[in-house]
């Protein structure tokens, strides 16, 4: 027994139907079912309409978003310029620095055209001018100003050692080049000490150099008046 549905006959009338055959062993029946289509609109209407509704959630979850990795702008607002590293903006004529015979003055050029390391070589000098002033004042100096940086950082550094205790450090320092050590080393004796003893060969050297240049100039000094 099996049901096997059939295509409709064509209706005189608004109806949808279906037919329907019955086999069984001994007959077939074929049965049509009319579908009225009042009855299938007013199904039709009992059916439950989507509706809309609103719904909040946590903060959790609204901040559980990923953020862009690039700033959206919107519409109408500009992006912040960055601020120019250079003081001489792009095309400006640069007089006085072409050292070149019949040559022409530069041209400046974009920010982004110059290599990196040109807009941090000035820090490097101003850290060097900071290392020589630290080292600045000689007491033989000609200049009565750095003779008098010598006496204060001298007498800054006998506070330092008074409040210390450091006793030894109060005493005379003879130069290094008017010792009479002896920085030779041994023949038989360790690595570290001869190596001790290179690194004060070395000390000495840069001592006596010193002292050289200043009497060089101390000479042209006075040769000049």
């Amino acid at each position: 027994m099996a049901l096997i549905g059939l295509p409709p006959p064509t209706p005189k009338f608004q109806t949808r139907g279906l037919s329907l055959v019955y086999h069984d062993l001994n007959q077939t029946t074929t049965f049509f079912v009319m579908f009225c289509t009042r009855c299938l609109r007013a199904t039709a209407l009992r059916r439950p309409i989507p509706v809309l509704r609103q719904f909040s959630t946590t903060a959790p979850f609204r901040s559980a978003e990923p953020g862009l990795s690039t700033p959206v702008t919107m519409v109408g607002e500009t992006k912040a310029a960055p601020a120019p590293r250079s003081s001489c903006p792009a095309g400006t004529q640069l007089t006085g620095l072409n050292y070149h015979k019949n040559g022409q003055d530069p041209i400046a050029l974009k920010d982004e055209d110059y290599p990196e390391w040109l807009w941090s070589c000035l820090d490097v000098i101003k850290s060097n001018k900071g290392s020589e002033d630290d080292g600045a004042g000689d007491e033989f100096s000609k200049s009565k100003k750095q003779r008098k940086l010598a006496a204060k950082r001298q007498k800054t550094l006998e506070a330092e050692a008074l409040a210390e205790g450091n006793l030894d450090a109060l005493a005379p320092k003879i130069p290094l080049q008017h010792q009479s050590i002896n920085i030779l080393g041994e023949e038989n004796s360790s690595v570290e000490h001869n190596i001790e003893a290179a690194e004060k060969r070395d000390e000495l050297k840069k001592a006596m150099r010193k002292e050289r240049k200043a009497k060089i100039k101390e000479d042209n000094y006075l040769k000049s008046m």
